[in-house]
């Protein structure tokens, strides 16, 4: 029998092959890929209940200064301005550097919460660089792979839309679930797969291709991508005097539904100094990067825009890339909230999809007596069990306001990788990772809401109640692993 054109035998080889060797890793991304969605609003609940006063934000003129005040040259100075998402100031000395937070009410300098860019960096580029985004690619193909794999053994029969067996056991409960989400995900997995995969593999081929048709010059390539900067007239400049805040006042009228995000200055003090508005088009899945309004200094005067609208098919595919792949969905003029809300939903069952199917994998070699699965489930305890535990005991200490949080994570991955491969295959932690995680994301959540209702509001509870639920769902899992244990062992018993 085939399959879209190929045997069942070797669609599952490739299932359960893709899958058991690559299942850890993609655990791991998966996992980090739903915690970066809400980097920022992670960033801001890691600063605490009190970070930030109430009031009016100050002037976007009045930036510049303070700025100066802090040791910061106006020469490239980018202004990152507040919004729904991001609820503090940012000076950046450039694009990449922003490394002061300030309150928008008052200035003050607040912590950095760079506790949230420990998961958010392991996704990204898994801290080694360009060729470990080039990895993460490839694993959003590998990725891919194992869903059409997957897509091809499954029925489609109406009745597994919702089946789920809790009474018959450990494997067909992770057999129903496995089958459960892969059915009800699965666009969401080709979108995690596809913008996965071209993240990184796009960037590689534009590296390539730039080389190619700039001998010398590669950079060449990339000015023509991002759009060259405007041409202002020295002669005819001044110093600049321009208004900031009548500048985006301006800039919100001529660009109708565009959501500012950052202000640069750009040879501040000079006579050729030009301002650069940057943000989001309603309606144009893009980014910052490329959605650009350029004005003169001296008068306000419009001297250059850029945009992904009117670029070619693939190259508006291309940029559409980043703002679908971290659920960035506030270019939806309606719905973006809820869209981002399922995006992160799905992205935490996807995880759940790849542990379910390695916990079948295992069960599976196991029975057969095969080579290997020893190693595997310590990597699934240690690696995937470990990362659980050591994120929820991030946030527990950096709910108690501890110092030195990427100690707390570090430390707890590798004690729980260390523990899973000192521990003999039948007495793996996976109890004590997930009582850990458990009662790490609850204590986290109560933490942080009762510091919130002491300041007099919540603002954050989207991420309180999400750590909540992941509390509930590992108490859950944990009282299931008990009575799954307790009903072997009495079978067992019966049979001798």
């Amino acid at each position: 029998m085939n399959l879209m054109g190929a045997p069942r035998a070797l669609v599952q080889r490739v299932h359960a092959g893709a899958g058991g060797v690559f299942g850890v890793l993609l655990f791991v991304i998966l996992l980090t890929g739903a915690w970066s969605m809400a980097h920022e609003d992670l960033r801001a609940w890691f600063r605490g209940p009190a970070a930030l006063a109430h009031g009016p934000a100050l002037p976007v003129a009045q930036w510049p200064a303070i700025a100066r005040e802090r040791g910061l040259a106006l020469g490239e100075l980018r202004i990152r301005l507040p919004d729904s998402r991001h609820s503090v100031v940012e000076l950046c000395a450039s694009p990449k550097d922003c490394t002061v937070a300030l309150d928008p009410v008052s200035g003050r300098e607040l912590a950095s919460g760079n506790a949230a860019d420990i998961l958010f960096n392991l996704h990204k580029s898994l801290f080694i660089g360009f060729p470990g985004r080039i990895l993460i690619s490839f694993l959003g193909v590998v990725l891919l792979l194992v869903i059409w794999a997957g897509s091809a053994l499954h029925s489609g029969r109406l009745q597994d839309l919702k089946r789920l067996r809790r009474d018959r056991g450990a494997r067909v409960f992770a057999h129903d679930l496995h089958s459960l989400i892969g059915r009800w995900c699965g666009p969401w997995l080709l979108l995690f797969g596809i913008t996965g995969a071209l993240s990184g593999l796009g960037a590689l081929g534009t590296l390539g291709l730039a080389a190619q048709a700039f001998p010398g010059a590669p950079q060449q390539a990339f000015m023509q991508l991002l759009g060259a900067p405007p041409q202002v007239d020295r002669t005819t400049a001044s110093a600049p005097a321009v208004d900031l805040d009548q500048l985006l006042h301006q800039d919100a009228v001529a660009h109708p539904g565009f959501s500012a995000q950052n202000v640069a200055l750009h040879h501040w003090g000079e006579p050729d100094a030009w301002v650069e508005v940057s943000g989001i088009q309603q309606g144009l899945p893009s980014t910052a990067v490329f959605e650009r309004h350029a004005y003169r200094a001296a008068d306000g005067l419009a001297v250059g825009s850029s945009s992904a609208s009117g670029r070619g098919l693939w190259l508006q595919a291309f940029i559409a890339v980043q703002p679908l792949h971290f659920a960035d969905y506030r270019w939806v003029p309606v719905g973006g909230s809820l869209l981002r809300a399922v995006h992160f939903g799905m992205a935490l069952a996807a995880a759940g999809l790849v542990l379910s199917g390695l916990y079948l994998w295992l069960e599976r070699r196991r029975l057969k007596a095969g080579g290997g699965w020893q190693v595997l489930l310590r990597l699934v305890v240690g690696g995937g069990g470990g990362l659980l535990a050591a994120t929820a005991v991030l946030l527990c200490a950096g709910a108690l306001g501890s110092a030195n949080l990427a100690w707390w994570f570090w430390g707890g991955w590798l004690a729980s990788l260390l523990l899973a491969c000192l521990m003999p295959p039948r007495h793996q932690p996976l109890h004590l990772l997930l009582a850990v995680t458990g009662l790490g994301f609850l204590a986290a959540a109560l933490l942080h809401l009762a510091g919130s209702l002491k300041q007099g509001s919540v603002p954050l509870w989207p991420i309180d109640l999400v750590l909540l639920l992941c509390a509930a769902s590992a108490l859950w899992a944990l009282r299931r692993l008990i009575s799954f244990t307790r009903a072997a062992r009495a079978a067992a018993a019966n049979v001798a």
